[in-house]
């Protein structure tokens, strides 16, 4: 991804600055992590023997325990939380942490889905205290059950999951009746899609739902990750997008921060096709920077094979008959979710 953005001329831009965080501190971990989970990452990171790792998400799978965990996530928590203090502080209109969002499946006691600390609930955690009101939408194509879990009582933040639903996919949760609980109710929205979703089917749902509740919410910051797990040939899920409708969304969020008069702060997250991750993030940042990349892929770039453009081609076709399954199932969920959430809102 780095290598793409260097090589189409996006790093050199006058308008993008490139930060070098620092681990966030413990204190800031502990905000969103309980301490006994803080110390196992910890004797994990220098090679110490713990009992019962299962009971706190390591082991064999997603998350194996490993020299260096609690370093490594405390960097990445550390980058969140930059780019979301220089966009409140006004040094930038909006900033990118790509290595974030990765952990947006990470629990208050125990790691999951290769997530470690959350570092989005960490750095909307420090906006709140700020009385910031944030909303959070997650376009990864799995729900974002650890920032909904972390911020499920407040209504300080409002989190917008669009995914994959539960009933086809990990972590199984992420259904229209998770809506929030204590002072948070109704501060949840899911919006679960059936797999071989496509582009337009996606955009239908996300342009149903979610700007007339972000409108409704008015947040002084837009918090979004940007998931690209969500594209037609990523190995670990369903859905049939392109690099052009995932970059629509995030022109959509551009929109959407302006039009809210609010900072955006964007981070990363899932994706596992290679080529898809380091077009589609070079367009997002693209967009986020207003830089108006080529359509074809740089000859100097030689990181990754059989890349000739950003956008995919259009030529993807489903038999109408299985899409129109797939279209009827969606409504069928936007329909529950309306009928839920839209209420509470006004609309």
């Amino acid at each position: 991804m780095h290598e793409l953005m260097r090589a189409s001329g996006l790093l050199e831009a006058s308008q993008i600055a490139q930060l070098v965080p620092e681990p966030v501190s413990e204190n800031e971990i502990l905000s969103s992590h309980t301490r006994d989970y803080v110390e196992v990452v910890k004797s994990i990171d220098i090679g110490g023997i713990v009992p019962s790792l299962g009971e706190y998400g390591f082991g064999p799978g997603d998350n194996p325990p490993r020299r260096g965990l609690f370093r490594d996530a405390s960097l990445t928590a550390g980058g969140t939380v930059m780019a979301s203090e220089t966009v409140l502080n006004g040094t930038a209109r909006n900033a990118f942490a790509p290595a974030g969002g990765m952990h947006h499946h990470a629990m208050r006691g125990y790691a999951s889905g290769f997530g470690i600390f959350n570092d989005a609930v960490i750095a909307i955690k420090r906006a709140i205290a700020q009385d910031i009101r944030v909303l959070y939408i997650d376009i990864d194509v799995h729900h974002g059950d650890g920032v909904q879990a972390g911020l499920y009582d407040t209504d300080q933040a409002l989190t917008i999951s669009i995914h994959e639903s539960g009933a086809w996919l990990f972590p199984g949760t992420g259904a229209p009746d998770e809506t929030g609980e204590g002072d948070g109710a109704g501060y949840s929205v899911n919006i679960p899609l059936a797999p071989n979703t496509d582009d337009d089917l996606w955009h239908h749902a996300f342009d149903t739902i979610v700007p007339p509740i972000a409108h409704a919410f008015r947040p002084d910051l837009l918090f979004t990750q940007l998931g690209m797990d969500t594209h037609r040939d990523d190995p670990l899920a369903h859905l049939n997008m392109t690099t052009q409708g995932h970059n629509l969304a995030v022109q959509k969020f551009a929109a959407m921060a302006r039009e809210l008069d609010c900072g955006w702060v964007a981070v990363g997250g899932g994706g596992y096709d290679m080529r898809a991750v380091a077009r589609g993030w070079t367009m997002d940042l693209g967009t986020m920077a207003e830089f108006v990349l080529p359509d074809q892929i740089p000859q100097s770039y030689h990181s990754l094979s059989n890349m000739t453009t950003f956008k995919d081609g259009t030529d993807y076709r489903q038999p109408p008959d299985f899409r129109n399954e797939v279209e009827q199932h969606n409504n069928e969920m936007l329909e529950e979710v309306k009928s839920r959430c839209f209420p509470v809102w006004g609309i």
